[in-house]
């Protein structure tokens, strides 16, 4: 999945995706340790577990983000590689 199809809405779940990615690149910026847990995201964002979960798993796929989907409770960190997409 390229950040285009992210940000564009071109895959289920892109809006979900593309939130998640921000949300955790305004984290980076204030703490660059920062890691973002999934309830975190669900209370800030509005989402579901399942939409949480779902799109973290194509982030992590994509490169976007890291994290441990057999973890009871999701922690995500964003990469590299997704700070820079978010910054495009």
């Amino acid at each position: 999945m390229t950040h285009h199809e992210i940000t564009s809405g071109a895959t289920p779940g892109a809006a979900a995706q593309a939130v998640i990615l921000a949300y955790m690149a305004a984290a980076h910026r204030c703490n660059p340790e920062a890691e973002v847990s999934g309830p975190e995201l669900q209370h800030r964002l509005s989402l579901d577990a399942v939409t949480v979960r779902e799109a973290a798993g194509a982030l992590a796929r994509a490169g976007l983000i890291e994290w441990d989907p057999l973890l009871t409770n999701t922690w995500l960190r964003i990469t590299d590689q997704g700070l820079a997409a978010s910054e495009r």
